[in-house]
C-alpha cells in the first residue's frame, strides 16, 4: 500500500481537490490498483458533486436488517464511531464508502454539518480518528489518496503528512505561490524529505509559468506535475459525472481538444507512481 496526500498551505483556491480526484480516477482506470479517496475537509461537498451522494454498502444494509438497533450513520460519521468502539477493521471500511469504479475506486466523504447537532465538537472527535482510519485502510487498499485540509500547524494534519508516502503540494500557477512553496520547503521539516511533488492546479499551458520554467526557477528536476483546467472536467465536477467522463476521454484522438488534459493527468499519475517506486527501492 501507499498513501498519497494532496495538500496546500495556501488559503487561496489551488485546484487541490480537483487534482486529487483526477489523479485518483486516472490511477484507478489505467492501473491495476484498488484505491480509496478520502476527504478530511469539514462541511465540503466537492466530492459529492463529483461522484454523487454517499450510499450505504450492501454489507452494511444486511447488518442493519439483522440488527435493527445498529447506528444508521454512513460515511465518515459511521466509521469514526466504529473506530471509537474498537470495532474497526481494514475490511470494514468499505461498508462506509461510495463505490465509484467497482473493485477499483471508492470514496470516503468528509464530515458534514447537520442541523440540531453539536457538529463542530463532533468533527474534532472525527479528526482524532483519521490517522487510525488511514492506517487501517492501508491494509485493505493498494493506494490511499487523501484530500487533506490546510492547517500546517494542526497536529492531525502533521500526523497525516508524516505517514504519507508521497506529499503532493498544490499551488496556483503564480510566481508568488512558487516562492511560498520554496520557502515552505526550506522551513518545514516535514517538507524537507524527498517524497515531495509540486503540483500546479488549473494549469494553463499558455502561461509563461510553464512546468519547464517553474522547474528551472524552483530547482526541481522532475518532481513537478500539473492538472490543467478543462471545461468538460469542471462541468462534470458540478454534475456528479466525473466517473463517466474519465471513461469517455481516456482514449481520445490526439487532435481532440481534451487530449492535452488526458495526457497531462496521465503524466502526473506516472510521476507519482515512479516516485513511490523510487522511494520503495531506497528502503
Amino acid at each position: 500500500m501507499s498513501v498519497i496526500t494532496f495538500w496546500s498551505n495556501s488559503k487561496r483556491a489551488t485546484g487541490q481537490t480537483m487534482s486529487a480526484v483526477a489523479v485518483a480516477c486516472n490511477m484507478a482506470i489505467e492501473h491495476n490498483y484498488k484505491l480509496l479517496l478520502i476527504s478530511t475537509n469539514y462541511d465540503d461537498n466537492s466530492l459529492e458533486k463529483c461522484f454523487g451522494g454517499s450510499e450505504k454498502n450492501k454489507t452494511l444494509i444486511k447488518s442493519i436488517i439483522k440488527n435493527p438497533v445498529v447506528n444508521l450513520d454512513s460515511g465518515i460519521e459511521g466509521l469514526y464511531k466504529l473506530a471509537y468502539s474498537g470495532r474497526m477493521t481494514p475490511d470494514s471500511i468499505q461498508n462506509y464508502t461510495k463505490v465509484v469504479y467497482k473493485n477499483r475506486l471508492e470514496v470516503l466523504y468528509g464530515y458534514k454539518k447537520v442541523e440540531n447537532k453539536p457538529t463542530d465538537e463532533e468533527y474534532l472527535k472525527v479528526r482524532e480518528k483519521y490517522r487510525e482510519i488511514i492506517q487501517n485502510a492501508s491494509k485493505f487498499y493498494d493506494m490511499i489518496v487523501i484530500d487533506l485540509n490546510k492547517e500546517i500547524e494542526d497536529e492531525v494534519t502533521k500526523q497525516i503528512l508524516s505517514l504519507s508516502d508521497v506529499i503532493v503540494v498544490n499551488v496556483e500557477q503564480k510566481i508568488g505561490m512558487i516562492d511560498d512553496f520554496i520557502a515552505l520547503k526550506h522551513n518545514e521539516e516535514i517538507l524537507k524529505k524527498d517524497n515531495i511533488i509540486l503540483n500546479i492546479g488549473r494549469y494553463d499551458s499558455f502561461s509563461k509559468y510553464t512546468i519547464k520554467n517553474i522547474s528551472r526557477y524552483a530547482g526541481i528536476r522532475r518532481d513537478i506535475t500539473a492538472v490543467p483546467y478543462n471545461t468538460l472536467y469542471f462541468e462534470a465536477a458540478s454534475e456528479e459525472n466525473v466517473a463517466d467522463l474519465f471513461l469517455k476521454i481516456r482514449k481520445v484522438d490526439p487532435t481532440d481538444r481534451n487530449a492535452n488534459f488526458t495526457k497531462t493527468v496521465n503524466d502526473a499519475v506516472e510521476k507519482i507512481i515512479y516516485k513511490i517506486q523510487e522511494l520503495q527501492m531506497k528502503m
